[in-house]
């Protein structure tokens, strides 16, 4: 096996590493790692294969390949060394968002570890779910208790299953 790495233009996203990898994989390549975030794409061919026909399979998927290195063997293939990083953030709450977002715009090299899910307390546990389900209490309530003679109102008993798949559906959408 021969280990490449090669410089790809165009990726903005997870989508676009398993669009990549997805490409390489269907022609034999291994031990592929794709990172939007460095631009770049390692990954391993048989000794009989040409890496034009990697290039080639990075060329359809309509992202554009740079230089291509050839990585000795025995080099350990990671694409995210602690040296690469100008900011490390440990945590991925709101805060730490804020910072590397501030960070990426003034060019920095960002990694954020998490050790549990992403989006921290606020998203997971905390705020977003607790107030899109007080809201829900808070609507029905005003539904139950109308002040107003003309205006027509009712509400049933709460359907906690569907609020609860509601709730968890937003949350994950906010992890994305």
């Amino acid at each position: 096996m021969n280990k490449f790495k090669v410089n790809i233009q165009g990726m903005t996203c997870t989508g676009c590493e398993k669009c990549i990898e997805t490409a390489l994989e269907n022609i034999g390549a291994k031990n592929i790692y794709a990172s939007f975030h460095r631009g770049e794409v390692m990954f391993e061919l048989p000794n009989e294969m040409e890496i034009e026909s990697a290039k080639k399979a990075i060329d359809k998927t309509n992202y554009q390949p740079g230089k291509i290195e050839e990585v000795p063997l025995q080099e350990k293939m990671a694409l995210n060394n602690s040296e690469d990083y100008d900011l490390l953030i440990i945590g991925s709450g709101s805060a730490a968002f804020s910072t590397a977002i501030k960070a990426s715009e003034n060019n920095a090299k960002v990694a954020m570890i998490e050790r549990g899910v992403v989006g921290g307390t606020c998203v997971n546990i905390g705020c977003v779910p607790s107030k899109t389900m007080l809201r829900a209490g808070e609507m029905n309530g005003r539904a139950q208790n109308n002040p107003f003679n003309g205006l027509q109102t009712n509400a049933g008993a709460p359907d906690l299953a569907k609020l609860t798949e509601q709730k968890d559906e937003l949350v994950s959408e906010m992890r994305q």
